[in-house]
């Protein structure tokens, strides 16, 4: 044991070492560092520009980012459409927006003031009312008392929603967000959302929930941050492998890079790189291991202009119950260099891999991206490198996205695959499962699971554009890879040997969005705002059979939702 915790130490001030020299390289100065919310169309209007080959450093992999740096994004597009013979009109256009939704940030950079800023207050910074109309049953996971996964569906076909609460029929959602920046480098941001039907309290949720909420602080290219903040991990479209925002923020410690930046010595062949690790704790809702501990890694790079990867790793461990171990364990199993034992305290791991192509102009600049990610460590078939990476279970996702279907870039095509093992996000016998507030931390798809997706969008006038996604997905009852074992709330028995059946779905979502446009442009009535003012609206129509794996449970589901977004509500107020 003593063995043990020498190793533990050692790697954590190797791997603290590490840490500061990346991050604090290029430590002079300092700036505000506000995340932008997942929902914001600045995501599409960036992935856009990427896919039209007008960003070189845009490591989309790791979201959310600051909106100090979508600004610096900004002027790179504008750089690189300046030295292009005949930049694309809808780029224009979609630089046009985020100059407008990012005025003050690109401003910062343009006087070369990012890291000498005054006082800030923005009490406003960006506002948005959803409506949200849901109708059929939602998905569940319930697999017997003691595990191995407890969660369930937040919003039919609305995933990825921060797990704001929903009933059937009529939900109306309303979102705000602001920031205050102090002494150039300390910066507090907050997104708060009221949800819910206005007619009647669901039971067992609360109507106000905050969202994207930390204090930040900046060191150099470093910001370290406490909070419950939004997480995106992977190259996915449509729903992530690791991380996603399927469920509400977890309270975490953060730290990450503001820019890409190169690593140190003969790493700086890497290309430029960001990285993001985190600390932070689960919930209750568990039979055991109640409020484990949760840590994450990830790293992304892009060695070669057409070439991106990246690495990511998460751990769950400790919680009431499962912490027989002192600090030297604890030191372990955040590193996941020794993860103890399961009498100590058990642990949940799994690591990916993702590697994304970006093909030229010639080949329409085609991105044919994968990932792939394993869970538990094969311990006792390969014990030499069993002990340390998890590749028992393996998950896989990948597909293309095609940003030139038409060469002028008004009309792409996606293609996107995923499959789930059934060992994903579940650990057989204990409560280490990747969910928060009974709901999925990655794909809300589930365990034993597979999705195919194939998009097809096309703007219109330079500012509305259309998608048509056309999806299948299944589901196979045996969560755990053998286990037939499940509980039904509906009648609280439990089946050892339910006859289940394989879930199918097939179905049909229509969305519009449009560019954010000057509220002046939009109606008279907002022409003293300096805001910008978007849409979206979305409608998805599913037919289920065997819905949670009851033969003949068949359903048809529909979402239909309504936003409008403004950024930029209230300038702000500075002062020295």
């Amino acid at each position: 044991m003593a063995v043990l915790r020498r190793r533990a130490w050692w790697f954590s001030i190797i791997g603290g070492a590490i840490l500061q020299l990346i991050f604090t390289a290029s430590a002079i100065g300092s700036t505000y560092v506000v995340a932008i919310p997942l929902d914001s169309s600045i995501y599409g209007e960036l992935d856009t520009l990427d896919g039209l080959g007008y960003l070189d450093t845009y490591l989309a992999e790791i979201k959310p980012i600051s909106r100090v740096e979508a600004a610096r994004l900004t002027l790179e597009a504008e750089g690189n459409m300046a030295e292009s013979e005949r930049p694309d009109d809808l780029a224009v256009a979609i630089v046009t927006a985020l100059n407008g939704q990012l005025s003050d940030e690109i401003g910062w950079l343009e006087s070369n003031s990012e890291d000498n800023l005054p006082a800030m207050f923005h009490p406003l910074q960006r506002a948005e009312v959803q409506y949200v109309y849901s109708s059929g049953a939602r998905r569940q996971w319930l697999t017997g008392p003691n595990g191995p996964i407890d969660a369930q569906e937040g919003t039919p076909l609305l995933p990825n929603n921060d797990g704001l609460p929903s009933d059937s029929g009529s939900n109306e959602i309303v979102r705000a967000s602001g920031w205050a920046g102090l002494g150039g480098f300390l910066t507090g941001y907050a997104e708060g959302a009221i949800a819910g039907p206005v007619t009647h309290q669901i039971p067992d949720a609360s109507r106000g929930q905050l969202l994207g909420t930390a204090a930040v602080v900046s060191l150099g290219n470093a910001a370290i941050s406490f909070g419950q903040e939004e997480h995106w991990w992977g190259t996915g479209e449509f729903n992530s492998l690791s991380l996603s925002d399927n469920t509400k923020p977890f309270p975490a410690l953060a730290v990450q890079s503001i820019h890409p930046s190169y690593l140190p010595w003969i790493l700086r062949y890497l290309g430029p790189a960001r990285r993001q690790l985190f600390i932070g704790q689960l919930d209750a809702d568990r039979t055991d291991s109640q409020h484990p501990w949760i840590v994450g890694h990830i790293i992304a790079l892009k060695p070669l202009p057409w070439f991106e990867f990246g690495l990511t790793r998460e751990i769950i461990f400790g919680g009431r119950n499962n912490d027989h171990y002192g600090f030297g364990g604890f030191i372990g199993r955040f590193t996941g260099i020794a993860t103890g034992n399961p009498a100590q305290g058990n642990t949940k791991s799994r690591a990916g891999i993702f590697l994304k192509f970006h093909l030229p102009r010639k080949w329409r600049n085609l991105e044919i991206y994968q990932e792939i990610l394993g869970s538990d460590n094969l311990t006792y078939e390969v014990p030499t490198i069993g002990h340390y990476l998890p590749f028992l279970s393996v998950a896989y996702q990948g597909g293309f996205y095609l940003p030139r279907l038409t060469e002028d870039g008004l009309t792409d095509l996606r293609c996107e695959y995923t499959l789930l093992p059934g060992a994903y996000a579940v650990e057989n016998g204990n409560s280490l499962y990747y969910t928060y507030d009974n709901q999925l931390l990655g794909d809300p798809l589930g365990p034993n699971s597979s999705e195919v997706d194939l998009q097809i969008g096309r703007w219109f006038g330079l500012r509305y554009k259309t998608d048509a996604d056309f999806f299948y997905t299944e589901e196979a009852p045996n969560l755990s890879e053998g286990s037939t074992r499940f509980f039904f709330p509906a009648n609280s028995i439990y089946y050892p040997y339910a006859p289940l059946t394989k879930e199918h779905s097939f179905g049909l979502s229509l969305g519009l969005v449009t560019l954010p446009t000057p509220a002046g442009k939009v109606s008279p009535w907002l022409a003293k705002l300096q805001a910008m003012i978007g849409e979206h609206a979305q409608i998805v129509v599913e037919y289920t059979s065997n819905l949670n794996y009851q033969p003949n449970a068949h359903s048809i589901r529909t979402m239909i939702l309504l936003s409008g977004t403004l950024d930029n509500v209230l300038g702000g107020w500075s002062w020295h």
